[in-house]
């Protein structure tokens, strides 16, 4: 099931469902079809598989009876889940990513996931802009396959980890490399750490949709292929099986650090092909698709914040 956030100029936000670019109302195909579920994704997700499958049988009854639907060309998807407990993401999680920024491979058993966290204020949907700000002239994207978190959990074994991924989405992080408040200050220890965390900050640098799709839609997430273009130029190429640690070992080793809840989103890194790499940086206009096979396209354009 495709599930998603959205409005339209006569219809309050609201969480819907998309089958063949139809988008339907879950709670009024919910009411129509005696069902119980909840107002937003994230309650829904809260309802476990009972929920999810409630929601399943609303969206076929509405399908079934012709229950009056939105194309999706006439509503405003927004992220599709907006209030996550949290948003944890990961660095360097592609050897080429790392190695066109100058570092070296590096030796997976050797090391451990960096894991970093991006305000909620960064999500938005597709199609909504990506904010340029005044603090940096040098933003870039970073298309990365995101999973939520269905099943809440503390210490998570590899091996059960996958148990607890609720779906899976297209996410942009939106990142500001260099920032222009930076400029002639006293150097200290750490300033470069923490400007590039302050560069994941900005709003609107966490565009994610338009889909959550569940996870029984797909069955492997390593063969998940994606591609990013910026004005139709193709820019980054890879798969999810390229990340140095995959999706149940991210899982694992996050629920290490923290306890994770339902609805906490994790974005997975990205393949080579970032601008950076050559300089070439997001500019207003800039129209920024990402497309990951099964789990659609999400696309936005750059404006001055």
């Amino acid at each position: 099931m495709k599930l998603v956030t959205y409005s339209t100029p006569s219809i309050s936000t609201r969480m819907g469902a998309v089958q063949n670019g139809v988008v339907y109302d879950l709670g009024a195909a919910a009411k129509a079809s005696g069902e119980s579920v909840a107002s937003s994704v994230r309650g829904l997700l809260e309802q476990g598989e009972a929920g999810l499958a409630a929601a399943n049988r609303a969206l076929a009854h509405a399908v079934k009876t012709g229950a009056a639907g939105t194309p999706e060309a006439g509503v405003t998807f927004h992220a599709p889940l907006g209030d996550p407990p949290k948003i944890l993401c990961l660095a360097g999680n592609y050897q080429a990513h790392i190695q066109e920024g100058g570092g070296k491979a590096v030796d997976k058993p050797k090391i451990t996931p960096r894991v970093f966290s991006k305000p909620i204020t960064t999500l938005c949907g597709h199609q909504a802009p990506i904010l340029l700000p005044e603090i940096s002239n040098h933003v870039d994207y970073e298309l990365e396959v995101a999973f939520v978190i269905g099943k809440p959990g503390k210490l998570i074994k590899v091996e059960d980890a996958m148990s607890h991924v609720a779906g899976y989405a297209v996410y942009n992080d939106v990142s500001s490399r260099k920032l222009v408040v930076a400029e002639g200050r006293d150097k200290r220890d750490g300033d470069g750490f923490f400007d590039w965390l302050a560069g994941k900050w900005q709003d609107n640098s966490g565009p994610m949709g338009p889909y959550l799709v569940t996870a029984d839609e797909i069955p492997d997430p390593e063969k998940l292929a994606m591609r990013l273009y910026v004005n139709g130029e193709i820019r980054q190429n890879g798969t999810a099986g390229q990340m140095i640690f995959n999706i149940a070992e991210t899982i694992a080793y996050c629920s290490r650090l923290v306890t994770l809840q339902t609805g906490d989103i994790i974005a997975t890194g990205t393949p080579s092909g970032v601008g950076d790499a050559k300089g070439i940086y997001l500019k207003a206009g800039d129209v920024v698709r990402c497309e990951i096979d099964g789990l659609g396209v999400l696309e936005n354009t750059c404006q001055v914040a």
